[in-house]
C-alpha cells in the first residue's frame, strides 16, 4: 500500500475512532461521574490525553514506508 493510500485510510479511521472517542467520554461523563467541578476536571484532563498513544501508532503506520525484499 502506498503512504498516500495509508494517509487517506489512516485519517478516515483517525476522523471516525476520535469521534466516537469523544462521544464515549461524554456517555461516561454524563452518567457515572458525580456532579463535582474537581473530579469532572480530572477526568477531561485524562481522557483528553489518552487518545494520543492509539493515534500515534495509527501515524507511525501512515508514515511508514513498506522496505522491498
Amino acid at each position: 500500500m502506498t503512504v498516500r493510500t495509508k494517509k487517506l485510510v489512516g485519517m478516515l479511521f483517525l476522523t471516525f475512532a476520535l469521534g466516537l472517542y469523544a462521544m464515549a467520554c461524554f456517555y461516561v461523563a454524563v452518567t457515572f461521574l458525580p456532579d463535582h467541578w474537581l473530579i469532572e476536571l480530572a477526568y477531561y484532563a485524562i481522557v483528553g490525553m489518552a487518545w494520543a498513544l492509539p493515534a500515534r501508532t495509527v501515524l507511525v503506520w501512515m508514515h511508514r514506508t513498506d522496505q522491498a525484499a
